[in-house]
């Protein structure tokens, strides 16, 4: 059994694709294919249920995938401490969605490897993207940037859990009239907004704009009015007090990527702070 096996079962098992991996190590997807055979015969028995046109990991799959993603997320750790530097340590982060959560995991990181720095930003509309090393965002265009699909999120509409319309079965047009807080006009949030007002033919009406997003909440859970967020994140503490409506012809998803410049020689804290952010995919 060889590192490269596991990094390879445990990518492909992630992307669902052996081409996938493939295209990342360079290699042609007969290699990849062929290199988790042999540790399927190794270890006695299948990981992926195949197809024609896909792999899916079995129960023995998913049980061998949780190990070796902490086992290559530990080795990743342990690289980027003994090559450590002052330089190779620190790391720049830009988020621009999944704030609370981003920030959960790169305190789980630093508690775990306290020799990393990282500097963050959260500010939605930087000067200059170029100076990142890593940006958390949905589809955009950054350049020459390699990027993987760190999060799939179930769009809701958000209220106090002392609204009227709490717990009651709506339709988008029910809501019109009703005030919604948002946090960047023109930001996704918002384009998601006007595309279901426009095709129920209102204009949603914003009562507050809010730069910030722990304020945005805050006024919604005062019953200021509604908003639109991550369905997951309901169940972070700051956000313990909202429900999501009922909203029969409101079904939006959000993709967040990672984004991340390609990794040079000695680039060792970038590579295994790439690693964990894949071992932490939410799809």
């Amino acid at each position: 059994m060889e590192l490269l096996q596991l990094q390879y079962f445990y990518e492909s098992a992630k992307n669902e694709s052996f081409a996938e991996t493939a295209k990342r190590h360079m290699v042609p997807a007969s290699s990849v294919s062929a290199s988790v055979k042999r540790l399927e015969r190794e270890l006695g028995g299948e990981l992926f249920d195949r197809s024609s046109n896909r792999i899916v990991l079995n129960e023995k799959g998913q049980a061998f995938a949780c190990a070796v993603g902490e086992i290559l997320e530990k080795l990743g750790g342990a690289a980027a401490a003994v090559s450590a530097t002052e330089e190779s340590t620190q790391i720049s982060v830009l988020i621009k969605a999944r704030r609370r959560w981003i920030t959960d995991l790169i305190i789980e990181y630093r508690t775990r490897f306290p020799h990393m720095r990282f500097c963050v930003s959260h500010d939605a509309v930087a000067a200059d993207p170029d100076a990142f090393d890593v940006i958390i965002d949905e589809s955009a265009a950054y350049g020459d940037r390699e990027r993987f699909l760190l999060s799939v999120e179930q769009i809701c509409i958000k209220a106090a859990k002392s609204s009227p319309l709490a717990g009651r079965s709506l339709t988008f047009r029910q809501l019109r009239g009703q005030p919604f807080i948002i946090t960047q006009k023109g930001g996704r949030m918002w384009q998601l907004l006007e595309r279901a007002g426009k095709r129920c033919g209102f204009v949603p009406d914003v009562a507050v704009e809010s730069n910030d997003l722990q304020c945005a909440l805050r006024y919604v859970e005062a019953g200021m009015g509604l908003t639109l967020g991550s369905r997951r994140a309901l169940k972070d503490d700051n956000q313990r007090n909202l429900v999501a409506l009922h909203v029969a012809d409101f079904n939006e998803v959000q993709f967040v990527y990672v984004y991340h410049r390609r990794p040079g020689r000695g680039d060792t804290a970038l590579i295994a702070f790439l690693d964990f952010l894949r071992t932490k995919q939410q799809l």
